[in-house]
């Protein structure tokens, strides 16, 4: 990142805080369905709206999974001008009963003014007797309850849903057509799944409005935002228990994209860094210098021998739900929940990230549009010191020895100086991670790594200059074994979750792949025009049964959208 474009990013974050101080978020929630058994993917596609529409403020969205028994989990989801989408694993650790989820953003999530009503979701976990305190009912027989055809024709909507009137085979694939009827822009979530026998005897929509706006509820604002991404703090604290103040602490993420910071502790020994968003769940490596120059470039005859304890800090708020109703089984659901469950085990042991679909995701500020050097070493014959690979591979890196020590320096032509070429030093990363001794990647295997990039330009990092970036990429991305040097900490972090879909597409294309998915197509993020169509192929699974399209979201006139229908497979 050039350290103009910096400066810019930090001066509209101020004119932007203080120009929505009194904007109010609400973010709604879409699900794939609302009937699961622990182990399922919950997909969720996100809305966050201010009084203008959508909002392009917060980054971050929260999601709390509400049980009678308080919060059992928090998702964060990344947004991009008011929407974003993201798929939860429900843990085995879920006990059987209704869940609530409580969406806020850190802006305006503090704490409950009044009880939230969130998307009622039901879980069934079939490898535990457990339930959710005072949240199920055991009853002889199922209830009647609306059928899904008679909801689908009580409702109407601004969009048309388009499926065969035959029947399907299985394996085949669907056409589904949208049509927006509507004068104004819709922005909407898909979901195609299988209705099968727990789905109807649980009928979930009992619990749920179909409209998207009545799923809310009041938090108190704050102080907080996450404006390019989410906003990660961390306490510093040194061996004698007070706070480590003036302390320059580098973190980042193993195995990130270029997910690198810098800040300096305050004096309660708080460091706070504005991230891009952190995608998934990482190890966040810490790093703490005692000054600039340390900071910067670090030797192993100049590491600090203090021991630090970090901790990360979580903002934690007292969020209400509004009363969850209550989950009514029965011993007629037994066969239901084991088949449910075997597909489920199916799905999960052949289960690859390869079958889904990446969405939209923030790009990197550290690069920009800058494209690296790449340098695949397997292409090369191999050596057996690093040295030999930089000398006689890798253009634009030179190696400075001094006694003992070693510094990476990264060459680069100059559109200033006319003398050919500009050195400095270099930001080295192992597998995402800074490792300031340069001694300790000269001096790694070669057979490690898998990858050498360079990006031959300045970059700005808090008030850190580098000439250059140089990324060392191991086969396993597991560092090597090595670790950086200095006061290095590890806490396992959470971030946000990937951005994907389901469209199936990819299924279709993989051998002998077992598609017992219960979801078989689901887009959270589709945007129509006004009179626009929008078609899909959804892949369709081996088994037979009946399947249901539900369309859910939000006009741009600030109407909520809800569209079913459903065609059988044989």
């Amino acid at each position: 990142m050039k350290l103009n474009d910096f400066l810019k990013i930090c001066l509209c974050c101020t004119l932007l805080s203080i120009g929505n101080l009194y904007a109010r978020e609400r973010v709604y929630v879409s699900t794939d369905k609302s009937c699961y058994v622990a182990g399922e993917s919950i997909w969720c596609s996100v809305y966050c709206l201010d009084e203008e529409g959508y909002s392009n403020l917060s980054s971050v969205a929260y999601l709390q999974f509400f049980s009678n028994e308080g919060a059992k989990a928090t998702v964060k989801v990344g947004l991009i001008d008011g929407r974003g989408c993201g798929r939860f694993e429900i843990p085995f650790s879920f006990a059987t009963g209704n869940y609530s989820i409580v969406a806020y953003t850190k802006r305006s999530g503090g704490e409950s003014i009044s009880d939230f009503k969130g998307k009622v979701v039901s879980i069934f976990n079939t490898l535990t007797v457990e339930r959710v305190e005072g949240g199920v009912e055991v009853i002889p027989d199922i209830k009647e309850s609306v059928p899904f055809e008679d909801v689908e024709a009580m409702q109407g909507s601004a969009i048309e849903i388009e499926v065969p009137k035959s029947n399907m085979r299985g394996g085949a694939a669907v056409p589904v057509k949208l049509r927006n009827l509507s004068g104004h822009n819709a922005s909407l979530s898909i979901s195609v799944y299988h209705v099968d026998e727990l789905e109807k005897m649980v009928a979930p929509h009992r619990f749920n409005s179909i409209s998207l706006l009545e799923r809310t509820g009041e938090f108190v604002q704050t102080t907080g935002l996450d404006y390019a991404g989410e906003v990660i703090k961390a306490k510093l604290t040194g061996s004698d228990g007070k706070p480590a103040a003036g302390k320059n602490v580098y973190m980042s993420a193993v195995g990130g994209n270029m997910d690198v910071y810098v800040a300096v502790s305050d004096q309660d020994g708080v460091v706070t860094y504005y991230t891009n968003n952190i995608y998934g769940g990482k190890d966040l490596v810490f790093d703490v210098a005692s000054d600039f120059n340390i900071a910067k470039n670090l030797h192993s005859d100049d590491a600090e021998d203090e021991e630090y304890i970090f901790s990360i800090i979580e903002e934690n708020h007292n969020h209400k739900t509004a009363p969850i109703p209550v989950l009514e089984i029965s011993p007629q659901m037994r066969d239901a929940l084991v088949k449910r469950t075997m597909n489920m085990q199916i799905a999960k042991r052949f289960e690859a990230d390869t079958i889904y679909n990446l969405m939209e995701m923030r790009a990197n500020p550290l690069l920009g549009d800058i494209d690296g050097l790449v340098y695949n070493l397997d292409d090369y014959t191999r050596f057996p010191s690093m040295t030999d690979v930089i000398r006689e591979y890798v253009r634009g890196l030179r190696i400075r020895r001094y006694g003992k020590q070693a510094d990476i320096q990264v060459l680069w032509e100059s559109s200033i100086a006319n003398f050919g070429f500009t050195e400095g030093y270099a930001l080295a990363l192992l597998d995402g991670v800074p490792v300031r001794d340069h001694k300790l990647l000269v001096e790694m295997d070669p057979l490690l790594v898998r990858q050498i990039v360079v990006y031959p330009r300045q970059f700005a990092m808090n008030n850190f200059i580098f000439d250059g970036i140089v990324e060392f990429r191991t086969y396993k991305g597991d560092m090597g074994g090595i670790t950086p040097g200095g006061n290095v900490k590890i806490i396992s972090h959470k971030g946000v979750e990937y951005p994907l879909a389901f469209f199936g597409n990819r299924v279709a294309g993989s051998i002998n792949y077992p598609n017992y998915n219960s979801t078989i197509y689901w887009n959270p993020v589709v945007d129509m025009a006004p009179g626009a169509s929008f078609g899909v192929e959804c892949q369709l699974p081996a088994y037979k049964g009946e399947f249901r399209v539900v369309v859910e979201g939000l006009s741009s006139d600030g109407s909520p959208i809800y569209a079913t229908s459903h065609f059988n497979v044989e």
